[in-house]
């Protein structure tokens, strides 16, 4: 089959090699792989994405044999998997923080199931993501997220399948610790007032029994909680530039060459 003219086979084995990394990426990256992203947006992301990066690639890392190319291809659907799972890692810490909000505050209750995640989850923790997914795009994290994942180009080339790097046990570990901690820190000023809220229904029924304080404090806890999350992710962008360097340099650190 002849080509178009100024696309040479080289080019087009190396354009689906990278498309293939690019689309996996997109799948398992934070923010792109909601279930409230459209397919068609992601499908032309991916393709973008190859296009920009495909003249980077030189033609000698593309394999010349036709089973060396399927192997290539189906390592790069794994390593795009990969990386776009490591970098959402840490950045779960939001949707963590908001069922944090959810269990204190008494929304756990109603869990539904999210359209973003698939998953059941209450009304903080979907409110959370949503407002990760706003800051995500309105700052320049996506940039720099996608400048890392461009630059995973370089570090782990086409013609190399990575290998876990030494201590990678140890770095995914001390990840999802940053996890916890970062989540309890987002969430730390709801938790805050919500406990001392906890206190004052618990002196409210000490001492004045007669007072129906059980009845009163899922509505007191919702109010609070409701108030108090303005201020919670008014938190979040500091939060967000806290994180976007660590998740960003996560892959590199377990994945090596």
């Amino acid at each position: 089959m002849d080509l178009p003219p100024g696309i040479s086979a080289d080019a087009l084995s190396a354009f689906m090699l990278v498309l293939a990394r690019t689309s996996s990426w997109v799948v398992s990256a934070p923010v792109l792989s909601t279930k409230g992203m459209s397919p068609l947006g992601r499908l032309a992301l991916s393709f973008a994405l190859a296009l920009f990066i495909t003249p980077l690639i030189p033609a000698e890392s593309v394999p010349q044999d036709l089973l060396g190319y399927v192997a290539a291809a189906l390592g790069q659907v794994a390593v795009g998997l990969a990386l776009g799972l490591l970098t959402r890692l840490l950045f779960s810490a939001f949707e963590v923080a908001g069922t944090f909000a959810d269990l204190s505050g008494g929304f756990s209750y109603a869990s539904i199931v999210d359209p973003m995640s698939g998953q059941p989850s209450a009304v903080m923790s979907r409110l959370f993501l949503l407002a990760f997914s706003t800051v995500f795009f309105a700052t320049d994290v996506y940039q720099t997220v996608l400048t890392g994942f461009v630059h995973s180009f370089r570090v782990l080339p086409l013609d190399q399948l990575p290998s876990l790097a030494e201590g990678s046990p140890a770095v995914l570990g001390s990840a999802v610790t940053q996890v916890m901690a970062s989540a309890l820190q987002i969430a730390a000023p709801l938790l805050g007032v919500l406990f001392l809220t906890d206190v004052a229904l618990g002196l409210a029924a000490r001492f004045a029994p007669q007072a129906n304080t059980l009845a009163l404090a899922l509505p007191v806890k919702t109010l609070v909680t409701l108030l108090a999350a303005g201020a919670t992710l008014a938190l979040l962008p500091a939060h967000l530039d806290i994180l976007v360097e660590p998740s960003v340099l996560l892959p590199f650190r377990v994945l090596t060459p």
